[in-house]
């Protein structure tokens, strides 16, 4: 890993864990770069504002947790490991989602459990038993990100409080059963 990786991942972890207890907008850039114990000026060598840096670790996060595993890992455990991800990580996705204006964490959530949702949709069984045009795929597909996006932001704000396992069983279920009764 390049020192410009690590240096970003540090800041972000600051911002990360300034979160869990502070507003994204109460927390300057100041802040953030107190809480690591790096010189502000070195923020703006990797971003331009914080909310670069936030947009920086949802594209990082998402990719880690969604992308890096579409195309080679059953849809039902990248499912598992979000969950766990969302779960560990909940106070900052609760501020997370309060923010709404530029780099909304719902938008991006939203992109890759589409994708997420076309690779499942698109698979070879799936389209020997629903076959469907391109805009059709693309309207279901954001029909279930839509969904999960919902019960995901629902879930975080309660605390997690219902069970993980529980949690995945009413997804994986609710995918099936959609996909089935199509």
């Amino acid at each position: 890993m390049t020192a410009s990786i690590i240096t970003k991942k540090i800041i972000a972890k600051s911002l990360k864990d300034l979160m869990e207890t502070e507003s994204f907008h109460k927390i300057s850039v100041s802040d953030i770069m107190m809480n690591c114990q790096m010189r502000r000026q070195t923020f703006y060598y990797h971003f331009q504002d914080k909310y670069e840096l936030l947009g920086w670790i949802y594209k990082e996060e998402t990719r880690e947790n969604i992308t890096d595993f579409i195309g080679y890992e059953k849809w039902e455990n990248i499912l598992e490991l979000l969950l766990s991800y969302f779960r560990h990580n909940r106070l900052f996705y609760r501020n997370a989602f309060k923010v709404v204006e530029q780099n909304s964490f719902n938008e991006y959530l939203f992109e890759h459990t589409k994708n997420l949702s076309l690779e499942i949709i698109n698979k070879p069984k799936m389209r020997e038993e629903l076959p469907m045009g391109a805009e059709e795929k693309e309207l279901l597909a954001s029909f279930y990100s839509h969904g999960f996006v919902g019960m995901i932001q629902d879930w975080i704000e309660r605390d997690c409080e219902t069970d993980q396992a529980v949690m995945l069983s009413l997804l994986k279920k609710m995918m099936k059963d959609m996909l089935i009764q199509r």
